[in-house]
């Protein structure tokens, strides 16, 4: 997968709006970790049953100690997060896309995401 810087404008696939990065990790650059906000995970869990921009193909979090346990993680529960993308858009019509990984990349390797990115993700949840 592509790495981006996150709040940096998406440019991964032809999209017709502005649209900021979020969690497009690789190992060779560092990210911010940290305590997940409450129910962090369990929201873009929930998104992510919902991916877009679903591509061909695979990916495997390079983050992982080896290729059996990143294997294993491309999907949580019985949602594949090896492929797509998860969109969220915030009060003040931000929109923000990760990968459908990123829910695996917050849960099992402490990722923690731009505060205003958990708010809209949180708040998009709460159907405000």
């Amino acid at each position: 997968m592509t790495y981006f810087a996150d709040l940096s404008s998406y440019s991964y696939l032809e999209v017709n709006e502005a649209m900021l990065n979020v969690g497009w990790l690789d190992r060779e650059h560092e990210y911010t970790t940290g305590p997940a906000p409450a129910g962090l995970v369990d929201a873009l869990a929930d998104l992510a049953t919902g991916a877009v921009s679903v591509c061909r193909g695979t990916h495997f979090c390079n983050l992982c100690p080896d290729f059996q346990t990143a294997r294993e993680n491309t999907s949580r529960g019985e949602t594949f997060i090896g492929s797509g993308e998860v969109r969220v858009t915030s009060a003040r019509g931000t929109i923000y896309t990760s990968p459908a990984m990123i829910v695996h990349y917050v849960e099992t390797h402490g990722y923690l995401p731009p505060e205003e990115y958990c708010e809209a993700v949180l708040a998009q949840l709460a159907g405000e």
